[in-house]
């Protein structure tokens, strides 16, 4: 039997590199920093600070799905993982806003 004959399951993951691990791994550390100076400095304003930091943490969250998890679209089962993280972010922004809805109505309700 052929030691390469074997097949391998395709769990839809992007083959392991270490160049992957250290571009995300440097890359969270620079959007960290960048966060941490933004909010050392003190000179912007509040809106800009905040959006300086989500907009890093959003860019974080990516670079550490697509270098850290390997999350790609190469192949059926990694197209049907994407997939699957999408759907589980919709449903995470609609839990999240509805139960934001319902909370503020309830405060206005109370409120009379």
């Amino acid at each position: 039997m052929n030691p390469h004959s074997h097949s391998h399951p395709d769990f839809g993951t992007a083959p392991k590199k270490l160049s992957i691990y250290l571009i995300g791994f440097i890359c969270c550390i620079l959007l960290t920093l960048l966060s941490f100076w933004v909010v050392m400095i003190g000179t912007l304003s509040k809106g800009l600070t905040f959006t300086v930091i989500y907009s890093s943490a959003c860019i974080q969250f990516l670079v550490q799905v697509i270098c850290f998890l390997r999350l790609n679209t190469q192949t059926e089962q990694s197209r049907t993982n994407v997939m699957s993280f999408i759907f589980t972010i919709v449903i995470l922004i609609a839990i999240i806003i509805g139960s934001l809805w319902i909370m503020r109505n309830v405060n206005a309700n109370l409120m009379i």
